[in-house]
């Protein structure tokens, strides 16, 4: 496999092509191994979405992750993933920490999200922490997770 050069997360538009790039990654990451796919609702439901990835000329996405206002000071981190091609190269996390930036410097005080019960270890070591009981949510066990900025 062709090493990609690092590099850096940037925020795309919703029904871009790299919006339409990011969609068929997670559809490979997120939908398909659960037998679920996204429906026409589910694309329009994130018209109003922030959207941050990295792009590859040759692979497309690879990873992405979209927040959306909860209210003036909370985001909600949804359909995060990672191709698994470049899992476990750094690229997760650096799209988690240019999100928790751009957060800061919007006054956003706190980030939260449905982790899947096996990304759990991902987001506590990036000091995110369980909030709850674990719960079921497309078909697979989750925890509500937040951090505070």
């Amino acid at each position: 496999m062709k090493e990609i050069q690092q590099k850096n997360p940037f925020f795309y538009e919703w029904n871009s092509e790299n919006y339409w790039k990011a969609i068929q990654m997670r559809r490979l990451v997120l939908r398909y191994p659960i037998g679920k796919d996204y429906s026409q609702d589910d694309f329009y439901n994130e018209k109003n979405e922030i959207f941050i990835g990295i792009f590859d000329e040759i692979w497309g996405c690879l990873g992405s992750i979209s927040l959306k206002k909860i209210d003036f000071k909370t985001l909600k981190m949804r359909q995060f993933a990672v191709h698994p091609l470049f899992q476990n190269k750094g690229l997760g996390s650096e799209i988690v920490r240019f999100a928790e930036q751009w957060a800061l410097e919007n006054k956003i005080q706190t980030i939260e999200l449905h982790a899947r019960k096996t990304a759990i270890s991902f987001y506590e070591n990036l000091k995110y922490d369980v909030i709850g009981k674990e719960f079921m949510e497309v078909g697979l066990i989750h925890s509500k997770m937040i951090k505070q900025l």
